[in-house]
């Protein structure tokens, strides 16, 4: 998508607009669900997926199940945020939109081996 110079300015100004508390509970909310989601996904994901890789599944098959649940991770954080413009919450926002970054890191498969 192409941008004119009245876009960028718009955006500037809506920007602009954001208190310094709003933007504190933005940092926050980033940082919160970084931090529990690359729990997540360190603590039960990685543990699911190395349980497959020790059984007689193929490799397609534990790509196609790293997939699953990183889409359900997706979607789930996709609802947050729309929750969060429901009920106006930057914490929340900002907190999905970490999430939906890790469901996003979680569905691609890191390798085929």
């Amino acid at each position: 998508m192409i941008y004119s110079s009245r876009d960028i300015l718009a955006i500037r100004s809506r920007l602009l607009a954001i208190t310094p508390e709003q933007w504190l509970l933005l940092t926050a909310g980033l940082l919160a669900g970084g931090a529990v989601w690359v729990i997540v996904n360190r603590r039960f994901v990685r543990r699911f997926i190395c349980r497959l890789k020790e059984k007689t599944i193929s490799a397609n098959g534990i790509a196609a199940v790293e997939g699953v649940i990183g889409g359900t991770v997706f979607l789930v954080n996709a609802a947050l945020v729309y929750l969060a413009t429901l009920v106006t919450s930057f914490f929340l926002f900002s907190f999905a939109i970490a999430g939906l970054m890790v469901g996003a890191w979680i569905t691609i498969p890191a390798s085929f081996e």
